[in-house]
């Protein structure tokens, strides 16, 4: 599930010294760049989880799952907080019930809503970073796993996807009202979908691009908020679910994965997709970062190997290989530029309790 996850990574609040390789003071010998560094471990291994930079410049990872644990603990309801500064996990509030594959989505508030489950929920949580708590809110009308979420500029989050009934019909849509703790019924989409990707553009709308059910799909719909309306753009030249999204500082959209090594640009001016160059490797629950530099940093998915695409020159390189091969995992963009990779699992399908860092 994506939390769509890149909007919630992109909150820069300041500098943060960079943690020295296994934690420590920032006052230490800096990192080099272009590199990938080790961390403090999680307290918990887990993958499915979901990650958001708050406020302080902390970052929390909850829920998520750890087949190691015994068979009633394994779909996890713990969270915990990472302080770049120090290079250390703490344990913080718990969420009300277990979720794997939701999705969690920082509020203008700075309270963090998260929502969904696998095998489905229609329950959301809201965490209060200033007390460690999480409170329920207000209960989506469908149950959702790989559930899609995105903050409009309204302080309303829409969420899309991964409804676990009617899968023939029309994918349902909802919004939360951060005001009330109320979610209601927006216009459906055309189909129902599984692991789509949504993108805020500038404009303001949101990009619904593929997503599968029985098969994976190219097509793609703009949602206007303003009319509560869904209009068809133009079709991926790759069919794909699964993949990433990122919105970059020219206004189009960077698609990635999905099972492919093809990329592609969405130009939202046009409503056409066009080639964005091939990856090194296919890539399937992977994480797309974007950076201060405007490039994007793709991690995971079944590669030990990152990339880096370039938007000025449409080029991708090498950004070094991980310790570990991960998949589920998340990255985190750091106030200091540096992006935090948690978590996640390997070939064996083990949960991972590892943390690193790439410094750019």
């Amino acid at each position: 599930m994506a939390l769509t996850t890149g909007c919630i990574d992109g909150n820069f609040l300041g500098v943060v010294p960079p943690a020295a390789p296994g934690g420590g003071s920032g006052s230490e010998t800096p990192p080099a760049h272009q590199t990938w560094r080790s961390t403090a471990p999680l307290n918990t291994a887990r993958t499915g989880h979901a990650a958001a930079l708050l406020p302080s410049g902390q970052v929390i990872v909850a829920g998520g799952y750890n087949p190691n644990a015994p068979d009633l603990s394994r779909s996890l309801s713990s969270s915990e907080l990472y302080d770049p500064a120090t290079g250390t996990w703490t344990s913080t509030g718990s969420m009300n019930e277990p979720r794997v594959t939701h999705a969690a989505v920082l509020l203008p508030t700075g309270k963090l809503l998260s929502m969904g489950h696998g095998p489905f929920s229609n329950t959301a949580d809201l965490y209060d970073a200033t007390t460690g708590v999480w409170t329920p809110t207000g209960s989506m009308h469908f149950q959702r796993q790989n559930v899609q979420a995105v903050l409009l500029p309204s302080s309303q989050v829409l969420v899309v996807g991964g409804v676990a009934n009617n899968p023939n019909g029309p994918g349902f849509a909802e919004l939360y009202d951060p005001a009330t703790g109320i979610w209601s019924r927006a216009r459906d989409t055309s189909r129902l979908l599984m692991q789509p990707a949504l993108t805020l553009l500038p404009s303001g709308k949101v990009l619904l691009s593929g997503g599968g059910y029985s098969g994976d799909y190219a097509d793609a719909e703009v949602y206007d908020p303003s009319t509560d309306t869904w209009t068809p753009t133009g079709s991926m030249l790759t069919p794909r679910a699964g993949h990433t999204a990122t919105l970059l500082p020219s206004g189009q959209v960077l698609v990635v994965g999905g099972g492919s090594a093809q990329a592609e640009l969405y130009d939202p001016a046009s409503g056409v997709w066009t080639s964005a160059g091939s990856l090194a490797h296919s890539r399937s629950s992977h994480t797309a970062t974007l950076l201060p530099s405007g490039q994007v940093l793709v991690v995971g998915g079944g590669s030990a190997q990152a990339e880096l695409y370039d938007p000025a020159s449409g080029v991708w390189t090498s950004a070094g290989s991980l310790a570990h091969s991960r998949s589920s995992h998340t990255a985190t963009l750091l106030p200091s530029g540096e992006v935090l990779v948690a978590g996640g699992y390997e070939g064996n399908n083990e949960s991972l309790d590892t943390v690193e860092i790439y410094t750019p």
